[in-house]
Formats: structure tokens, sequence, C-alpha cells
């Protein structure tokens, strides 16, 4: 029964049709689907390619012009990453990184663009995500695709989804990795190819071991009946955060906290010398 969780055989094709690829920074495109990406091309597919913010959070910055070199930087690396990948050039929405939020507004703004280039289907980031860029977009394309009745397929970037479809990139694995490296930007902060690689790797684990690398997608189906917290699990979307800000607030305020302030600084300087 456990293919019923975790698929035990991975597809080398996708659906053909028009792909829109949503992703929420220069990068995420590319460490989260560009196996599909790639498959996508190699199909014949249109593909475009979405980067909603610009990214500029991923460092601090000294001053204006050192953040707009750096929102520069990162759109470069994705168009680089693009000629390998073979789709074109991304379009980038230049909304400030960390202020993404699913407002009406944006899901009527992709509604439209989903209907004017006749769009079939859309990938965006898992519902399980908990960067707030990464699970606001989730929501948004969540409603968007809905709203236009078109095939929505969730990626994993950050946290593990339940897939419902393993896509084969063994054959495509070199050329992922070329992508990856365009990114030197963020690989500098963090060894993201690494922790990719990996996850990739493991999506293997069901799999025949002639397959040494996949990637792990949930395909809703088309009308999106499912309840996404059925598949995804509680998500940022089910809670109000500026409740749980108050009730932070109240506690930190309380009399309690106040009084017990000394024993947490006695633990904390004993766990020092530990």
């Amino acid at each position: 029964m456990e293919f019923t969780f975790i698929p035990y055989i991975a597809t080398r094709t996708l659906l053909k049709g028009k792909v829109l690829i949503l992703a929420p920074h220069p990068d995420d495109e590319v460490f989260g689907c560009a196996g599909a990406i790639i498959q996508h091309v190699k199909q014949g597919n249109q593909v475009r390619v979405i980067i909603i913010t610009d990214g500029s959070a991923a460092t601090n910055h000294p001053d204006a012009d050192s953040r707009l070199y750096y929102i520069e930087t990162r759109q470069q690396e994705s168009c680089k990453a693009a000629k390998i990948l073979g789709y074109g050039i991304p379009e980038f929405w230049n909304i400030a990184d960390r202020t993404l939020t699913c407002d009406e507004q944006l899901i009527q703004r992709l509604s439209e663009y989903i209907r004017f280039n006749n769009i079939t289907q859309v990938y965006a980031p898992s519902l399980a995500e908990i960067h707030p860029d990464h699970s606001a977009l989730a929501n948004i394309a969540l409603r968007a695709a809905s709203s236009c009745k078109i095939k929505l397929i969730m990626y994993e970037i950050g946290i593990p989804l339940h897939p419902n479809i393993l896509l084969d990139i063994t054959p495509n694995l070199e050329q992922k990795k070329q992508a990856m490296d365009c990114f030197i930007s963020q690989l500098k902060i963090q060894d993201y190819r690494r922790h990719i690689l990996n996850l990739n790797g493991y999506r293997s684990y069901t799999l025949p071991s002639n397959i040494t690398t996949a990637e792990a997608y949930y395909m809703f189906d088309d009308n999106i009946t499912i309840q996404p917290w059925q598949v995804f699990g509680p998500t940022q979307s089910n809670y109000d955060f500026s409740i749980l800000t108050k009730e932070l607030d109240t506690i930190y305020n309380s009399r309690s906290w106040r009084l017990t302030a000394p024993l947490r600084w006695l633990n904390a300087s004993i766990l020092k010398f530990l």
C-alpha cells in the first residue's frame, strides 16, 4: 500500500501545453523545478517563467545603490540559467522581497496573465513551504489556477512535500547542475546546490536503481477539488499572525515572564559551560 503515498514509478514525460513557472525569488525556478523545465523544453512545450520578487532580502545592503546592484546580479544569474535550460528569458515582477502577500490584486494580475497567454498548466511552490514569499505565492497560484480552471503543479524547495508525481531527472542532471551553478551570489550564502541534489537523490528512494535523481511534485486535478490542507497539512495561510503576535506580546509583558527572567538567564549561563 506504500505506493498510495509515494509513487513507485517515475515519469520522463510531462503534460503538453503552455507552461508557466512561478518562482518567488531568482533561483527557485531552477532549484525547485529545473528538471521539469528541461523536459518541457525537450517536448517542444512553450515555457514562460515569472520571478515574482526582487530577491533583495537575502543579504543586508549598506545603501540603495548596493541593493539595486544586488537585484541586478540575481536577475542576471536567472537569465544565465535560463539560457542553459533553454526556455528563453524570465520575466521579473520586482515585488520587494519578503513583502509578498496573497492579495486580490496579485491574484487578478496572475489570472489575467494566464488567460492572455493561454497557459494550460502552472508550476508554483508547495503550500508546505514556510518562507513567507513561498507560502504567499503558493496561495496566489492556487487561487488563480482555480479561477482559470487549469492544471496546478506544486514543487518543493525548502520543505519536502507529499508527491503524487516523481519526475526522473537522471538524464538531465548535469544540465540542472550547470543551471544551479549560475547562482554564485546565493551559493556564497548557503550550499543550496548540495541540499537540492541531496533532496533529488532522496526522491529516488522508491524508484528502480537506474534512476538516481528525481524531482517531486503534487499535481491537483483540473478543478482543484481536494482541500489543500488534506495534502499539505497546516500551512501559513491557516494562521492569523497578527493574533499570534498579540499573544506573544502578552506573554512577554506578563508578570510571570518578568519574574522568571533570572531563571532563564541562569539556565543560559549554565548551558554555555556544558
